[in-house]
């Protein structure tokens, strides 16, 4: 059974608009990752667009089929040295390395005539053997990457240098071969060769990158490498072998470069290694290392190769161009360094963007002629489990009078009944327990904030489930988790209804929800005949108790945000209709839980103050709260007010009791009646209270089994809901 998903924005009666959260979009775009590059990655593009508006008729002449030339020769070089940086390294030899490649190419075909495919192999060969050099200096003998590849980059030119030197006579004779050409000049669908070759390299290394334990562990490795050792990645393998991937696709740039051009120059792929630098910094490959993508690394290689060729077409002296790149390679590179170092604060100042949310007027519980009236009825409760206990939100009996309760240590507690005197760990969850239930089986419910809901079996087993939903493709964030699962109630068809309190920030960071007062919570359904989670309330402000009501029909969701609570019809003709209970209360409601005489109990988490209410009314004061005091200086509710409610179906506040000087029981968020008792849990109390009910107040119902569907009352009050309010 499916039920109609409801929009809970409209409860806080503001437009449409008013849920609109520019700062905080901002953050969620800057949060993701391939956000990481995009400042540079911007300007390179940007930098490209500005060079071709500048160079009136680009690309009239054949421009881009020489800008893809380049771009499928160098962009092996700037391939090979993105896996190298985002493995926490740097390789200045490539250049040298090409160089080597290309000259001992040309001695093999032209001078001793061996067979093409012989000398594709030796010369990936040779590549792949120095760039091994690198990997073992730098990787195994621990030596300053930066340091070791100037020093190969001198002595592989050396090795060049030599050769032609050695050779230079014989280098002179020509010799044609069909796939010595196809390789450096041939085309296949009117595209160069070397252009499909550099395409297919590219989708290897991103797979190798994005999709490998390879690719992960290189990441790792660059981003902590003490903190891949400890975790068992092989550091130094992954590194050494980075090197020698460098050295190979370096090789492939020099076998192509030797079969297109045929030079003999010792110069021979000579500052190819600024140029590699250049594009993979403009693509946002970080020079810190744990993060860069080969894609925007073949971008930037694009974006240097446009320059070339506008510096080309202006007629601009070639020594220029070196210049020019190393300028813009300092720019990118400190670009990368502000953008890499200031993110994370960036993120921080705007994910936070308080809401306005208007109150009614408030109730003053020190008057003695209402409803609200303060006393010490819940000082009367006598402690169970004291000391055992560190925090027990909520509490729930079973047949037999044992309690069950949570402990913020991940803990569930059982009491023996029915004097409750002995305790011991019934469970371990994994997380911090919260709102219980019994389902159909006599299991334990949990919900479990940063797992789900946990399934206790009568042993004392758990198994997690109901922790992943669809995802909302309108959100920029990732809300398939359920990150916060507050309360819950089953229903009589063996659906689990339960608050998700918030789909942006977890249990330790509660704080955060209450200033920013924000929809970004829902109610969450786990059916289960198909063992899915979907979503019935979406943008609910601080959901947090929830109840089956009496007649198995609806569901009383309490919003800690809004000071109301809500019914919302899950069987019958009012199927998806949504109205209020309870509104304007004077404190942040909590858990709900049925009544033996057929009315419902309702726990506050804390009370509200003329103060509190006023900095409702002014979000760019809690934002600025926010960023300028410290935690300890926030304007936040009266946390430490005791307060139990109990209310009737038509949302009457028949009884209200106190502990007024929290001395016994300063925070109360959850109540569970039974046998006659009322079972008060704290989310920072050290204890469960047990308070005897006044006669008058227990019924024939049982209020923790679970409700029988039946036709809703007639005599109930219906009201529709009153936007504004």
């Amino acid at each position: 059974m499916s039920v109609r998903r409801i929009d809970g924005f409209r409860l806080t009666g503001r437009p449409w608009w008013a849920r609109l959260a520019p700062e905080r979009s901002l953050a969620d775009l800057a949060r993701k990752p391939w956000m990481e590059g995009f400042v540079t990655m911007s300007l390179a593009l940007a930098l490209g667009v500005v060079a071709i508006a500048l160079t009136p008729g680009f690309g009239a002449a054949g421009d881009w089929g020489l800008v893809f030339r380049e771009v499928a020769e160098k962009g092996f070089l700037a391939v090979g040295l993105t896996l190298v940086m985002v493995g926490g390294g740097i390789d200045l030899s490539i250049g040298s390395t090409a160089g080597v490649a290309a000259m001992t190419s040309l001695v093999m075909f032209r001078v001793y005539e061996w067979p093409v495919v012989l000398i594709f192999v030796v010369a990936l060969a040779i590549g792949a053997l120095l760039g091994a050099v690198n990997g073992i200096l730098i990787s195994r003998l621990n030596t300053r990457a930066f340091i070791t590849t100037l020093i190969t980059l001198l002595a592989y030119r050396a090795v060049v240098q030599w050769t032609q030197a050695r050779y230079a006579i014989d280098l002179v004779q020509v010799r044609s071969d069909p796939l010595w050409s196809f390789l450096g000049k041939g085309t296949i669908l009117g595209t160069r060769t070397s252009v499909w070759l550099f395409l297919t390299v590219l989708a290897v290394s991103w797979v190798f990158l994005t999709r490998s334990r390879w690719g992960w562990w290189l990441t790792a490795t660059g981003a902590d490498r003490r903190s891949a050792r400890r975790n068992g990645i092989p550091v130094t393998r992954v590194q050494f072998l980075s090197y020698v991937a460098m050295g190979v696709l370096a090789a492939t740039t020099g076998l192509i470069l030797a079969a297109r051009q045929g030079s003999t120059s010792d110069q021979v792929a000579a500052g190819y290694e600024i140029v590699a630098l250049t594009a993979v910094v403009m693509g946002g490959v970080s020079l810190q290392g744990g993060r860069g993508s080969v894609i925007r690394a073949t971008v930037g290689t694009i974006i240097v190769a446009i320059v070339a060729r506008v510096f080309v077409i202006h007629n601009v002296d070639t020594a220029w161009t070196p210049f020019t790149l190393a300028i813009v390679l300092l720019v990118f590179a400190l670009l990368d360094l502000k953008w890499g170092k200031y993110r994370s604060s960036f993120v921080e100042k705007l994910s936070l963007s308080p809401a306005r949310i208007d109150v009614g007027p408030l109730v003053d519980p020190t008057r003695p002629d209402t409803v609200w009236a303060l006393n010490e009825e819940l000082a009367r409760a006598e402690p169970i489990g004291l000391g055992l206990i560190d925090g027990g939100e909520d509490c729930i009996l079973d047949a037999d009078g044992n309690l069950y309760c949570g402990d913020r240590r991940g803990w569930v507690w059982r009491f023996e009944g029915p004097d409750h005197t002995h305790g011991e760990i019934f469970a371990r969850t994994g997380g911090l327990p919260l709102g219980h239930a019994w389902d159909h089986e006599g299991n334990l419910i949990v919900a479990t904030s940063s797992v789900g809901l946990s399934r206790i079996d009568p042993d004392g087993n758990v198994e997690a489930f109901a922790n992943r939903t669809r995802r909302n493709w309108l959100s920029l964030y990732d809300d398939t988790a359920v990150r916060f699962a507050d309360d819950l109630d089953v229903a009589p068809d063996g659906s689990i209804y339960f608050s998700d309190f918030s789909t942006r920030t977890t249990a330790s960071a509660w704080h955060l929800e209450v200033i920013e007062f924000r929809p970004n919570g829902r109610l969450m359904r786990w059916d289960p005949t198909t063992d899915t989670v979907e979503t019935i309330v979406s943008n609910y402000v601080f959901p947090n108790g929830v109840c089956v009501s009496h007649d198995g029909m609806s569901i009383l969701v309490a919003s800690t945000g809004l000071f109301r609570v809500d019914r919302i019809y899950i069987a019958g003709p009012r199927q998806g209709d949504m109205e209020p209970v309870l509104e304007n209360l004077p404190g942040f409601p909590d858990n709900i839980n049925r009544a033996s005489d057929g009315n419902y109990w309702l726990a506050f988490a804390g009370a509200r103050t003329p103060m509190f209410d006023l900095l409702l009314r002014h979000p760019a004061f809690r934002r600025r709260m926010l960023k300028e005091l410290p935690f300890d200086e926030w304007g936040i509710p009266q946390l430490n007010a005791a307060c139990v409610v109990k209310f009737s179906e038509a949302g009457e506040i028949l009884k209200v009791l106190w502990d007024r000087e929290g001395k016994h029981h300063p925070l109360v968020t959850s109540m569970r009646e039974f046998d006659g008792h009322l079972y008060l849990g704290g989310l920072h109390n050290n204890r469960i209270g047990r308070l005897p009910l006044d006669p008058a107040d227990i019924g024939e119902i049982d209020p923790i089994a679970i409700p029988t569907r039946r036709p809703h009352r007639s005599s109930i009050e219906r009201r529709p809901v009153e936007v504004g309010r």
